[in-house]
């Protein structure tokens, strides 16, 4: 493979963000890979930087679905509650979502477990 900016020079390796053949006059290693330019070294810096941030909030995820499915239970005993209390025309559907935030609880608590197993 040749150069991207020197066609007679072969290539050393690729830039890690725009994928094009550099030389060993090109190359710079952004400590991530080799880049072509300013402008993709900043781009994998940005990457790298977002990757680090994400790995960091995985723990966070699973206590917030743990939150959410808290929630929901509790918004299923509200409602069943009041469905069952007063005998009113309206008494089904309040039962029915109800059972609705029920089931919502136990899907954010299978989502908890599972992202906390990454």
């Amino acid at each position: 493979m040749k150069c991207y900016n020197h066609h007679d020079s072969e290539a050393v390796g690729t830039c890690k963000h725009c994928s094009k053949g550099v030389c060993n006059t090109c190359a710079k290693d952004s400590g991530w890979g080799l880049v072509c330019s300013q402008q993709c070294e900043d781009e994998v810096k940005a990457l790298r930087a977002m990757v680090e941030r994400n790995r960091k909030m995985v723990p966070f995820a699973a206590k917030t679905h743990m939150r959410s499915a808290i929630f929901l239970f509790a918004l299923a005993a509200v409602f069943f509650g009041f469905g069952l209390a007063v005998w009113a025309p309206i008494s089904i559907y309040m039962v029915a979502v109800g059972l609705i935030m029920l089931l919502g609880g136990g899907f954010a608590v299978l989502n908890s477990r599972r992202v906390a197993k990454l």
